[in-house]
């Protein structure tokens, strides 16, 4: 095991040497190439979480017919929404009002606000334009409920979602929501009526184009891709750590096989040389020459 203390310059400069092995540098390429391939693996999942996200809004400035938008008492599909249309048909005089409090670039103000007859008899409320004079809007209003030829008839503006009609404020009778489903209570005669609106590219003399900038595109990313592609690159990551783990190991082992040698060989593993000499056998069993006590007092036979 590696102990805790600041490694050395020479012990530095020895992994530096195990790393500067061919075997090494051919492990690291390999390490390098496979880091490479897990990286290009996490590009490739990021650029699926953007196209397997679900896009909010799509380019809408392409005039395109309302009926191929949106159709009459159906809810309004988010792709409608802030779409550029056209439709023909004709003003229906005496349902031309006014709206309060419209936000136009920061500022408030009023909408002059009226009811347009498609060709195919359907109801469509139609912002026509934004003024800061209450008075100036009432009298639009006012001039085209008598008389509304000048108007065209052929239109074209941004389709908006439908605001939802509130109580009126008992201070101020004009309402504030551009809202078709309560217009239809006090127009004369309606049709079949869009649940949005529209605002026309170009208001009318006297009145400003009413501010209606096309929605912003938008991708929510797919997060389970963004989690592959984090994933990757953490695996990229590793493959450098286990190179390195790899050359540290080799390092480790070569300086313990070194301090061992350096160290000499245990003496407690030594050979036994306490029986030097050992017994020399002989023929009457005796051992290390000597003679039995009897033998010397034996008589000589004659």
């Amino acid at each position: 095991m590696t102990d805790a203390r600041r490694t050395t310059p020479e012990e530095r400069r020895a992994l530096l040497a195990v790393m500067a092995r061919p075997r090494s540098i051919a492990l690291f390429v390999l390490a390098i190439a496979v880091a490479v391939v897990f990286a290009l693996l996490g590009q490739w999942q990021l650029s699926r979480a953007s196209q397997n996200g679900h896009v909010i809004g799509e380019p809408v400035d392409d005039v395109r017919p309302i009926s191929e938008v949106v159709q009459p008492e159906v809810f309004t599909p988010a792709s409608a929404v802030g779409q550029l249309v056209s439709v023909s048909g004709s003003w229906q005089e005496g349902d031309f009002l006014v709206l309060r409090d419209r936000i136009d670039r920061g500022r408030s103000g009023y909408w002059t606000v009226g009811h347009f007859r498609t060709e195919a008899g359907d109801t469509l409320a139609v912002g026509l334009g934004w003024t800061a004079d209450r008075d100036a809007a009432l009298a639009a209003a006012d001039r085209w409920n008598a008389d509304a030829t000048d108007l065209p008839t052929e239109l074209e503006g941004r389709y908006q979602t439908g605001e939802s009609p509130v109580e009126p404020d008992p201070d101020d009778p004009l309402p504030a929501e551009m809202s078709a489903a309560a217009f239809v209570n006090q127009w004369a005669d309606p049709g079949p009526a869009y649940p949005g609106y529209i605002t026309l590219r170009g208001a009318p003399s006297g009145l400003e184009t009413i501010d209606s900038p096309a929605p912003e595109v938008e991708v929510e990313l797919n997060f389970l891709n963004l989690f592959y592609a984090a994933e990757w690159v953490l695996f990229s990551g590793a493959a450098i750590y286990i190179w390195y783990r790899l050359i540290r190991d080799v390092y480790e082992k070569e300086r313990e096989e070194a301090a061992l040698a350096a160290a000499g060989p245990d003496p407690d593993t030594g050979d036994d040389e306490g029986n030097e000499g050992g017994d020399e056998s002989r023929p009457d069993g005796g051992a290390g020459g000597a003679v039995p006590a009897g033998a010397a007092q034996r008589p000589p036979v004659d």
